[in-house]
């Protein structure tokens, strides 16, 4: 038997919007998965959907944001019932996350994706309904910086190219190829771009590295992880360390704790070579 009106932990109702016929088949075998969930009711169309959510009382809506007549950004702005359904949104394309995102969504699923993926998502979704206390957009925007940051990256670790950064209230997706390094000053990082821009993030090294693996940047110091792509010399200095010198012309020397990693690196440089 489903729950009333009030909000119901045991059993959460589920409506799937998607204007894709194999897309919620797939959605909806997922949630069958999910002993909590209890699927209400399916939608091809943002009009058909309102009518669904007034009429059938979701808790939680996997909504595609592409959609024909009206998207699902506009769908999730459109709710303003005391309850309005938690969303996650699911989507081929990564332009709309920060959209996504500006109506408080609880997690933004990039298609093609897999099971633990969405389980991690429908785990958020039920952190959500145990504590519903409103989320402001700024601390929303704050605590899905990682997710946004995996969204213009790619998946699995494979670089698209895209850094996304948070700039005040809003969000720059800054490209790799244009990153000439990162400096840390402090609490914050200073991520510079070949046209001399500037951007600071408050970030810590260790996570940028990892946001960054997979790529062309390597860590040459406590402070600093440099874009091999716009590195012009190498220079021994005493000890085994070395000074990096970038094509701007600026000098940066290699700490004594990374000398493995710039053994490393000089290594893969002379096979390339």
């Amino acid at each position: 038997m489903l729950p009333g009106s009030e909000w119901d932990l045991a059993v959460i109702k589920v409506l799937v919007v998607d204007d894709e016929p194999l897309a919620r088949k797939r959605l909806t075998n997922l949630i069958a998965h999910e002993t909590d969930l209890a699927l209400v009711g399916e939608s091809g169309d943002g009009v058909d959907a309102l009518a669904k959510i007034e009429a059938l009382g979701p808790e939680l809506l996997f909504l595609d944001i592409k959609m024909p007549g009206m998207s699902g950004l506009e769908l999730g702005r459109s709710l303003r019932s005391e309850k309005p359904p938690y969303i996650i949104f699911t989507t081929a394309y990564t332009q709309y996350a920060v959209d996504a995102f500006s109506v408080d969504a609880v997690d933004y699923l990039l298609k093609p994706f897999d099971r633990e993926r969405f389980h991690h998502a429908v785990d958020k979704a039920r952190e959500r309904l145990k504590d519903p206390t409103p989320i402001s957009s700024g601390s929303n925007f704050d605590a899905l910086l990682a997710r946004l940051s995996e969204l213009a990256t790619g998946l699995s670790g494979q670089s698209a190219g895209r850094l996304a950064i948070k700039d005040g209230t809003r969000y720059k997706f800054l490209e790799l190829a244009d990153i000439t390094h990162v400096h840390a000053d402090g609490d914050y990082l200073n991520v510079h771009t070949v046209n001399g821009e500037r951007s600071m993030i408050r970030e810590r090294m260790q996570e940028m590295e990892r946001r960054l693996a997979n790529g062309s940047f390597v860590r040459v110091s406590r402070s600093v992880m440099l874009n091999l792509r716009h590195l012009k010399e190498m220079k021994p200095r005493q000890r085994g360390d070395y000074e990096f010198i970038l094509k701007n012309g600026e000098h940066f020397a290699s700490g004594t704790t990374y000398r493995s990693a710039i053994k490393k690196l000089i290594a893969e440089l002379r096979r390339e070579t």
